[in-house]
This record gives structure tokens, sequence and C-alpha cells, in this order.
């Protein structure tokens, strides 16, 4: 009797054991995009590259239309996609941010981080950048720049100028993006 008790209570912790390992899931980073023109999600594949590198973390890829309250709710991490309208971020990006639950703050102390792509040099990038930082500020989330200098406020493209014009979107680019999410992936996992 004494035997079958022990070896009962071994198969309960075992399946305990199980089901908290298969219970848990990796941390998640939503990346939402908005894009017109397929270049800003171009950007956003290259932010998801950039994070599958980790391994450690999940992510979900979708544009801003498709994004669920419960994906934003349960990310432990937000990276948003946009491009710029007349030096001001989409107006699509805005009203999404702006839709996002306010009551209580459920969105703080989550990783906020931001890309863009621009049609031309100094046509607003790093304004839209700041703008769409301050609103994820306003919700409590906690700003993460790029892995390097020339990102420091996120990942930005040059789309419609000069040699970037007319093509798909530029290979430096695209890796400040890849290294965007891969910084990002690397401070979810170790958080």
């Amino acid at each position: 009797m004494k035997i079958s008790i022990q070896v009962s209570l071994f198969f309960i912790v075992l399946l305990s054991s199980i089901e908290l390992t298969f219970g848990q899931s990796s941390p998640t980073i939503l990346i939402a995009y908005y894009s017109e023109t397929g270049k800003t999600q171009s950007m956003a594949e290259a932010v998801a590259n950039g994070v599958n590198e980790i391994g450690e973390v999940d992510f979900i890829l979708k544009p801003i239309s498709e994004v669920k309250t419960e994906e934003l709710l349960n990310a432990s991490a937000i990276i948003l996609g946009s491009p710029v309208y007349n030096g001001n971020v989409a107006p699509q990006m805005q009203e999404f941010i702006n839709s996002w639950p306010f009551e209580g703050r459920p969105l703080t102390d989550k990783i906020g981080a931001v890309f863009v792509t621009g049609g031309g040099f100094s046509i607003g990038e790093e304004a839209v950048l700041m703008s769409m930082i301050r609103s994820m500020m306003i919700h409590g989330l906690i700003i993460v720049g790029g892995d390097s200098v020339e990102s420091a406020f996120g990942a930005s493209a040059i789309t419609g100028e000069g040699d970037f014009a007319e093509k798909e979107v530029q290979e430096i680019f695209l890796k400040k993006a890849e290294g965007l999410g891969r910084r990002i992936g690397v401070i979810v996992a170790n958080k």
C-alpha cells in the first residue's frame, strides 16, 4: 500500500511538471505595421528575421488591421512600423495606437520599439519615429532603440529618393531592421 501511494505521488508530480513545461509559452513579440506599397512590410519582415535569429522568443508579424487586442495585451514587446505621411505617422497607424486599451494602463512595462519608411531624405523619418515612441510612452512601454548609433531611435529606410528610388528596400536599411529585431529579441529572452 505504501509503495502504491509513493508511485501515485510520483506520477502526480511527473504529470504536474509535464503540464508546467508544456503550459509555459515563450515570450512573444508583436510586430505590427501599416504598409500601402509593401516597403514598410519589407522592413517588418526584416525585423522578424532579426527576432527569429534569437530562437528563444516567438513573434507575431501582421498588418495592424489584423491585430487582435489579446495579441497586443499578451505580447512581451510591441514593435510598430509606419510609412512617413507628410512628415507624420500614417493616419491608420495613429488610429491603431489610439485604439489601445488605456484604462489601468495594461501595456505598462512592455518593451516598445519602432521603424519607419520614408520617401526621401529629411522627409520626417525621425519625427515619425519619435511620434510613435511618444505614443508608446503614454501607454507605459519601455522604449528600446536599434543596435547601432545609426538606428538609435529605431530602424528607418529611404525608399523614394536618389539611389533608393523605384527599387526594393535596400540592404543597408533591412540590416538596421534586423538589428532592431535581434536586439528586442535578446532583451525579451533575458527579461
